[in-house]
C-alpha cells in the first residue's frame, strides 16, 4: 500500500532535532509518498533549520517539504514552565494559531517514537465530523481513576495518551477559537498533571474515534516487562512504538527495553561514530552505577 501524502506535525527545540530526524527516518522506512513536516519551536536557529531541511532531504525525496515554525514564548505568559516537560509540549495547544489554514489534517507524532510500519490506514481514516482518531492511554486502573477525577472527567471516560494524534484541523476550528487551548492551560494549570495532554482530553472528548494502542502507540512505560513473550508479541505487532519513560534510548542511562530497535535506525541517520558513543557512553554509566551501588 502506497501512502500519497501525509502531514506530520511535531515540536522541538534545537537539543531535540537527532532524535526528531530518527523517528523521521523510521516513518520514511514504512511509509511511501510525499511528507509535509510541521516542525514547532521557539528558537531553533536558522542555520540549524537549513542544515536539518538538507538532511531529511537527503534520505527520502518525499521529504522535501519540511517547514519551521517559530512560536513566541509571550503565548505562555501566566501558565510557566513544568519541571516535568518542556515547553515545547504546549505548542501543540496553539495548532490553530501556528499551522496554515489550508492544513485540513495532520498526525501529531511525539519524538521519543519509532514506526514501525505502514500507518496508511490510520492516516486515511474518513473524516466523519470527529475532532481527532487517538489511543487510549495504557496506565494502570488507579492512575487512570486519579488523573481523571484530578480534571473532572467521569471515571467511565476514556482518556488518550496525546503522543499519536491524527488531529481533524477544519472540525476543530468549527468550534474552538485559536486561543482556546491555551486559555483553558492558564486557567486550570492547577488540576493539570500531565497539562497539554490533560486539556486535549478535556475539551476534545465528545468527538473522538478510538484506535488500538497496541498497534499506533504501543506505550513501553506501560508494558509488563514480566511476561517476556507477552511484551515480545507485542512490539512485533505494533506499528508505532512510543519510548514514553524517563529516560530516553538515546540517553546514556536508558535501562529500558528495545534500545536496539531505536538504534537500528538511528545508527542510518546519525552514523556509525554517533552510535559507538553512544555504546561507550553507556559502558561508562553502567561502570559508574556498579561502583556506586
Amino acid at each position: 500500500m502506497k501512502c500519497k501524502a501525509m502531514n506530520i506535525l511535531v515540536a522541538v527545540d534545537e537539543k531535540y532535532l537527532e532524535p526528531l530526524s530518527v523517528m523521521l527516518y523510521s516513518l520514511v522506512c514504512h511509509n511511501r509518498g510525499i511528507f509535509s513536516i510541521y516542525i514547532l519551536h521557539f528558537d531553533i536557529p536558522l542555520r540549524k533549520q537549513l542544515e536539518f531541511q538538507k538532511k531529511t532531504l537527503n534520505w527520502n525525496k518525499g521529504l522535501k517539504n519540511v517547514y519551521f515554525i517559530q512560536a513566541k514564548r509571550e503565548d505562555f505568559a501566566g501558565i510557566g514552565e513544568d519541571t516535568r516537560y518542556r515547553q515545547e509540549a504546549n505548542l501543540r495547544l496553539l495548532i490553530l494559531k501556528l499551522l496554515p489554514v489550508n492544513v485540513s489534517k495532520i498526525l501529531w507524532l511525539d519524538i521519543d517514537i519509532i514506526i514501525k510500519g505502514n500507518i496508511q490506514e490510520f492516516y486515511e481514516y474518513p473524516d466523519k465530523g470527529q475532532y481527532a482518531l487517538v489511543c487510549e492511554d495504557m496506565f494502570p486502573r488507579n492512575e487512570k481513576r486519579d488523573t481523571l477525577k484530578r480534571i473532572g472527567m467521569r471515571q467511565n471516560e476514556r482518556y488518550f495518551n496525546s503522543g499519536v494524534m491524527l488531529l481533524y484541523l477544519n472540525n476543530i476550528r468549527s468550534v474552538y477559537d485559536e486561543a482556546y487551548f491555551i486559555s483553558f492551560l492558564r486557567n486550570n494549570k492547577q488540576k493539570m498533571k500531565y497539562p497539554d495532554q490533560s486539556v486535549l482530553n478535556i475539551c476534545l472528548k465528545r468527538r473522538l474515534v478510538w484506535a488500538a494502542p497496541e498497534i499506533y502507540n504501543l506505550q513501553l512505560l506501560r508494558a509488563d516487562r514480566r511476561d517476556k513473550l507477552k511484551i515480545r508479541r507485542s512490539i512485533n505487532k505494533a506499528k508505532i512504538l512510543h519510548y514514553n519513560t524517563k529516560e530516553k534510548p538515546w540517553d546514556c542511562d536508558y535501562d529500558g527495553i528495545l534500545e536496539l530497535q531505536y538504534w537500528k535506525y538511528g545508527v542510518r541517520v546519525l552514523g556509525i561514530r554517533r552510535c559507538v558513543q553512544h555504546l561507550l557512553d553507556r559502558m561508562v554509566d553502567i561502570t559508574w552505577r556498579k561502583r556506586n551501588d
